[in-house]
């Protein structure tokens, strides 16, 4: 009796485990597939049906109809991907209609309406499928485009421990110049290519990228250290692997505009002003921590023309500890700490902007260099497109004029404008994405010239006033730009969410990564896959792809991405991109003006406890 009671109690048991675990366990639809615990597709005789939607351009609708061709053949039997392409205009708003059907499965969803797509519950949590996947390994990915889609919607901040993944990069697309090197050649400039580790061997007698030794280059009493661009007894070179820094940067440009086969031409042309602030360690907007009981810990305040400098531990430094933070040698010292922040009253509340005695101290002592404060880099990246005529900012009662290097925003039209402007020889430096190397490798594009690639410009200061060859960098800042990325995502109204993350794990397999890299337009997420051939592509333009590589690693996002709209945006941006850049309204007139000056009340409204 017993032994039977102890039977029957060990059924029971057991029958109330599967239960919980059944309980725990999320049931597919019907129409679904199931997957096993390693996250395999069980044996089926249902085949699951899911809608894939994409905005690309007629190279990545050819890419992706390949990739569910592929799918769909690997998977016969099981589920069917229907790829639906939309156009980029209007893609928003047709997600955000068909979200709340069941028709949508997968769908794009930029980096920028990413936050807001997730706290609208719209995206299915796939954070249990993305650990439980035998392919999506995100420790061999780029790290920034992975925690760029770690979300946690109550505190609404990103890479936290607690965040959660609503969707995962389909790609990343750094941002890099593209340089017509035709032109550069006409312009008496020629071309080396050592990147920095490789300066001591490229002067000890080593070859550069492309073969040449220094002797080669007319270089053989030189040392050659690390300029983007410098000068030699007349002669002019330009390093494509290593950063111009500012001055470099209008200089070659101002030559190149000078020189160019196209008379109406300009040197150079970004629309981004990110790695301007961001290599001297400034930001459009800082986090203030706050012990106002209204808010989630912190708020956000408006810094795109603060004027404090910015502070970068020396390199032969070691380590300096700056408001109980410790920060290693080439780190910029953060806003809050170059001015003891450690919460403030209220949100909103006036603090002090004062740079705090123990960061003046390290500096005193050699252990901090001073760096341009936002104010001066965001000012820098403005005068590139002003007149040599106009003033855009005054500074100490110096007014600071413009480069006219760049082409306005109103006369460089759309976005396809500026990259079409590049491939007709109308711009000799472009800054944008891995995106156009597609467009630009296309015989329709009508390019007729050589280009090539360089990494993005960065803060630097010599001893020696000029370009020539005997100078030494006193202060540098730090590499930055930003990337751009578009995630993967599933509609929470799917009925088919098994089958739908399945087709979203193949595209980041290394099959469907290479499929992508091998057209052109992505670099893989994997970063052994992006070292490779797959990617580099040596034997095709742009020769000096490892460029992307290195600005995957340390470029983020821009700053649509920061918080979940672009309300705290659109106003001031417009103003920016009008009138400012257009040379109609200064600097200070920008920043005196009521959009400028009312984002800070609409920032304040992101942080609020609900």
């Amino acid at each position: 009796m017993k032994k039977l009671i102890r039977l029957l109690a060990l059924v029971l048991a057991l029958i109330m485990s599967l239960t919980v675990f059944a309980a725990c366990k999320k049931t597919p639809d019907k129409n679904d597939v199931e997957l096993d615990d390693k996250g395999n597709i069980r044996p089926t005789d249902t085949v699951a049906n899911v809608e894939f939607w994409i905005n690309g351009d007629e190279y990545e609708l050819e890419v992706f109809q390949d990739l569910v061709d592929r799918f769909n053949k690997k998977h016969e039997g099981q589920i069917k991907v229907k790829l639906v392409q939309k156009p980029s205009d209007g893609y928003e708003t047709a997600v955000q209609q068909s979200l709340s059907g069941e028709k949508l499965d997968v769908f794009y969803v930029g980096d920028a309406g990413y936050k807001s797509y997730a706290e609208q519950g719209l995206l299915y949590d796939i954070t249990d499928l993305v650990a439980n996947s035998p392919v999506y390994d995100l420790s061999k990915m780029w790290p920034d485009v992975v925690t760029r889609y770690k979300y946690d919607v109550n505190t609404m901040l990103s890479g936290t421990e607690s965040g959660r993944y609503y969707g995962v990069p389909k790609d990343i697309g750094p941002t890099v110049i593209y340089y017509n090197e035709t032109e550069f050649e006409r312009a008496g400039i020629k071309i080396i290519s050592v990147a920095a580790e490789d300066l001591d061997a490229y002067n000890g007698g080593a070859k550069d990228d492309r073969g040449n030794t220094k002797a080669d280059m007319g270089l053989s009493n030189v040392t050659v250290k690390e300029y983007g661009y410098f000068v030699v007894n007349g002669q002019k070179y330009f390093n494509n692997q290593i950063p111009m820094s500012w001055d470099e940067t209008v200089e070659v440009a101002t030559i190149l505009q000078n020189s160019m086969s196209n008379q109406n031409a300009y040197g150079y042309f970004t629309e981004w002003w990110f790695n301007y602030g961001w290599t001297v360690g400034g930001d459009c907007i800082q986090y203030i921590p706050t012990s106002d009981s209204g808010y989630n810990g912190g708020w956000y305040d408006f810094t795109l023309a603060d004027n404090t400098p910015n502070f970068i531990v020396a390199d032969d430094a070691g380590s300096v500890t700056v408001n109980g933070n410790t920060y290693k040698a080439g780190e910029i010292i953060s806003y809050a700490d170059k001015i003891g922040l450690k919460s403030t009253s209220a949100a909103g509340a006036d603090y002090s902007k004062e740079i705090t005695s123990e960061v003046l101290a390290l500096e005193t002592e050699g252990k901090l260099n001073r760096l341009p404060s936002q104010r001066e880099a965001f000012t820098e990246f403005v005068r590139l497109a002003a007149k040599t005529s106009t003033v855009v900012d005054t500074v100490g009662g110096v007014n600071l004029m413009g480069y006219g290097v760049t082409p306005t925003p109103s006369s460089i039209g759309s976005d396809a404008g500026k990259t079409q402007a590049f491939a007709q020889g109308e711009i000799g430096m472009l800054v944008d994405g891995r995106w156009n190397v597609t467009y630009f490798r296309d015989p329709d594009a009508g390019i007729k010239f050589t280009w090539d690639v360089c990494p993005l410009p960065m803060y630097r200061d010599y001893d020696v006033d000029g370009f020539g060859a005997e100078r030494n960098v006193t202060v540098h800042g730090i590499e930055a730009g930003h990337s751009g990325s578009v995630g993967l995502c599933i509609s929470n109204n799917s009925k088919v969410k098994n089958a739908a993350w399945k087709f979203i794990e193949f595209v980041a397999s290394e099959e469907g990564q290479t499929a992508q890299a091998q057209k052109g337009f992505a670099i893989p997420l994997q970063k052994d896959l992006a070292n490779s051939e797959v990617f580099l592509q040596s034997d095709q333009m742009p020769r000096n792809s490892k460029i992307f590589i290195k600005a995957a690693e340390i470029q983020g996002a821009g700053d649509w991405w920061y918080l979940t709209d672009n309300a705290w945006i659109d106003d001031w941006a417009g103003v920016l991109n009008g009138d400012v850049r257009n040379g109609v309204k200064s600097m200070t007139e920008f920043f005196n003006s009521k959009q400028f000056n009312d984002t800070f009340g609409k920032l304040l409204e992101y942080t609020k406890k609900r």
